[in-house]
Order: C-alpha cells, then structure tokens, then sequence
C-alpha cells in the first residue's frame, strides 16, 4: 500500500467517523435534543437550505407544519428552538433589562457586518443603536416632515406624468423611489434622485429584489457576498453596486467633502458623536450601517404602503372614508393631524399586520440564563425565535389619496398575497406587482 492510498484512507476514516459523532451528538448529546420536531432537521441543516433555497422561500411554511405536528415549541434545525406563541414575545425580546443576542449564523445574511442589524453582542449592539436611535424619534421625523412632503410632491410628479400618458403605475417601483430618497437624502444630506429618474428607479426596486432573493442563499453560503465583492459591478449585479454607492457616500461625508452642504444628517451627526468611540467611527464600520438603513429601511415602509394602497382600492367603501376623513383637513395636512383620524389609522395599522413586512425569524440568545417555556427549559446560549415610517405611511396615503383617484390595473389578490419568505414578504413568483392607473388628478 502507497503513502498516498494510506493518507487517503486515514482521512476517509476520519471524516466518516468524524460524521457519526456529528450525527450522534446532535440527535442524543445536544442540549436541544429533547425538544421536539423532525428528526432530519435535527441532524442537518440541509433540510432548512431545501425549503429555503430549492423550494425559493418555502421556510417559514414548514416551520409552520411542524408546530401543527409536534407543538408551540420546535426543534427547527440543529442549533434553533423556535417558539409559537405570542405571550413569550417579552421573555424573548427582553430589551435592555436582560441581555440577548444575536445569532451570528442568521445576521452574517446582510452582508454587512458592522451594522447595528448584524451586530451579535448585547452591549455593542446598544451602544450602536443609542447613537441613532435619536434621529428616529417622533421630535426628530416632526422636525424632518419638510423633507418628506417635499419627496411626496415629487412623487405626485410621478403620478400626474402617468395620467397625462395614460400609462399604469407600478406601486412598488414609486414607493420604493419615494422611501430610497427620503432616507438617502436624511443618511446623506442628497437624493438619490429616484423619484426623477424612472430607470434610477427601475434599476433600485430591482437592486432590492435581488437584494431579498439572495437573503436566504447567503444566510446558508456566506462566501457568496465575498465572491461578489471580487467582481467587478458589470458581473457583481446592482447588488454590490449598491454596497459601493453606501461606501462612497459615507466617505464623502467622512473625508469632509461636502461642505456648503446639509449637515444635519444621520451620517454627518455619527461623525461627530461623542456617543462612539473612534474605532466605530470607521469607514466599513459605517458603510455597513448606510447599507441596511438605506436598503432595508426603505423596503419595508414601501411594502406596507402597496399592501395598503391594494386593500383601499379594493375596497372603495373604506377608501371613500378615509378621503372623507383626510379631506376634513383641508391644506393643513401634517403628520400630527392625520394621526388622529380613527379610519386612516385604522388601516395603516392593519396594512402593517397584513404586509408582515419582516416575514423570517429573528432569533435571539439568551447567553447568561436558562429560559423556561412551558415544561420545558432552555440553555443558556441556545436560538430562539419607527417613527420615520409611520409618517411616512400618513403623509403619502393623505396626499396621493387626496389629490388622484386611482384604479387597479391588471392586478389580482395573488399579487399581494405572501407566497414567499426572503426574509421580507414575497408574492408568488411571476407576479408583475400592484399596478394602477390614474383615473383623474383632482390637482389640475
């Protein structure tokens, strides 16, 4: 027998030996391996990639069989719990009084490690988001309301131009064009110019489509955002261009490049937080941060506003209450104001139930204590299950509903339903989207 066929042989041996104690521990010596579920999730986490990657989003449906199946407490794959009931939400998100973490395995899907969203540590984590949470507080979004309705007459722009043509609208487009500028122009001090750009804004509402899709593909494969930052942007995709774009406007903030320009922005106001020590003041480390505020913060107030602006136009009932209501206002039309009406609020707050805007699993890890469910007690260390946009969501429903009377257009309830979990909702696939038609613009 040659050198060679020995090695081999003795590496063969250990990896099959090495994989039957993998096997073992994780169905018998895991500190989870009494909780319940299938036993195929237990030993590997293939069978989450099948339903998250082969069967495009599929998950979030599986979990939900195996809690019909085995109960409010599951076994999901070899390292989670997760829990099925809305009375352990508290004990799960306990807030500053009691420390959870992140697990690193599920946030490492943003690609963007030094964000306050893939910071895993309690205390790093706070101290990241006490240095912004200010800029999303009622006084602050009531002081930047200007800029908003400045975004919105924009976007009325967008919708008078389609009604001169005669042409459908798609919602999430004009939406998503509507929240990328508004927060761009808050991160940065400018525009992204989406709002006056229709291929700008084609190009984003794909950049965050494909943003989404690959979510759960990088969550499994990691390596695939390291790969894509090799590439140059013509291969990498709008996906990476978007990450370049974050760091250049974080630079030009960082290197003093604008002046004569706004400063009072989130990213020129971290620069010169005394709240942040110098090392979290880096390049990267706010690069990462300008990617998951301008990308995800974005998309999920543009999905709550198609989900809405779908059910009111189906519903012409309650659609026809509402302009009553907002009409009540006459021109003095502020966040404050539309607060107080009971059915537009009503139906904000419902399109946000409706849309799950967020619809995978945010675990959590409680490191320095046992947590108890039930009958059952769970390690220490194991996974567990703004104002910005609720004016936006008031302002834009208040103006658009007020100025345009608007139609369905070649859209079904299937392009609104979820149907697919990429980590935010998805609809079934080939659904061109919510589209409308502007059947009359009472501005004129």
């Amino acid at each position: 027998m040659t050198t060679i066929t020995y090695l081999q042989i003795m590496l063969f041996l250990f990896l099959f030996l090495w994989t039957i104690y993998g096997a073992i521990y994780r169905l018998y010596l895991s500190p989870i391996a009494k909780f319940p579920g299938p036993k195929l999730a237990a030993l590997t986490s293939w069978y989450e990639i099948y339903f998250n990657v082969v069967r495009d989003g599929q998950w979030l449906w599986e979990i939900k069989r195996m809690h019909e199946e085995y109960g409010p407490i599951v076994r999901i794959n070899p390292y989670e719990l997760h829990i099925n009931d809305v009375d352990y939400y508290d004990e799960l998100y306990a807030g500053n009084t009691r420390k959870r973490e992140k697990y690193p395995w599920f946030v490492s899907a943003g690609g963007s490690p030094g964000s306050s969203f893939e910071t895993i540590g309690h205390d790093l984590h706070r101290l990241r988001r006490n240095a912004v949470n200010p800029f999303f507080s009622k006084r602050s979004i009531v002081a930047m309301e200007p800029l908003i309705k400045s975004k919105i007459s924009l976007l009325s722009n967008v919708f008078q131009s389609h009604f001169a043509q005669a042409t459908p609208i798609n919602l999430r487009v004009v939406f998503s064009s509507l929240t990328l500028d508004v927060i761009s122009d808050y991160c940065y001090g400018e525009a992204f110019g989406a709002l006056i750009d229709e291929n700008l804004a084609q190009l984003w509402s794909n950049t965050l489509s494909q943003i989404m899709s690959i979510t759960t593909i990088v969550m499994h494969f990691p390596i695939v955002y390291t790969i894509l930052s090799w590439l140059p942007d013509s291969l990498a995709g709008p996906v990476m261009g978007h990450h370049r774009n974050s760091r250049k406007q974080v630079a030009r903030v960082l290197n003093h490049e604008d002046i004569g320009g706004r400063q009072n922005t989130i990213f020129h106001e971290l620069r010169d937080s005394s709240l942040l020590p110098p090392e979290e003041k880096t390049l990267r480390r706010l690069a990462d941060d300008g990617n998951i505020m301008v990308g995800a913060g974005g998309e999920t107030t543009a999905q709550t506003l198609v989900v809405l602006f779908y059910h009111l136009l189906d519903n012409p009932k309650m659609l026809s209450r509402i302009k009553d209501e907002v009409s009540t206002l006459g021109e003095d039309i502020t966040w404050g104001r539309l607060e107080t009406l009971p059915f537009l609020s009503a139906a904000i707050t419902e399109a946000l139930r409706l849309s799950s805007v967020v619809t995978s699993r945010l675990p959590r890890i409680a490191p320095n204590e046992d947590m108890k469910f039930q009958k059952w007690t769970i390690p220490a260390g194991m996974n567990l299950k703004n104002s910005l946009a609720y004016a936006e969501l008031f302002l834009t429903t208040a103006y658009i509903l007020k100025r345009f009377d608007l139609e369905l257009y070649g859209t079904t309830k299937r392009d609104v339903e979820i149907k697919r979990d990429h980590f935010v909702a998805a609809p079934a696939a080939g659904s061109k989207g919510i589209r409308v038609i502007v059947k009359h613009d009472n501005g004129e």
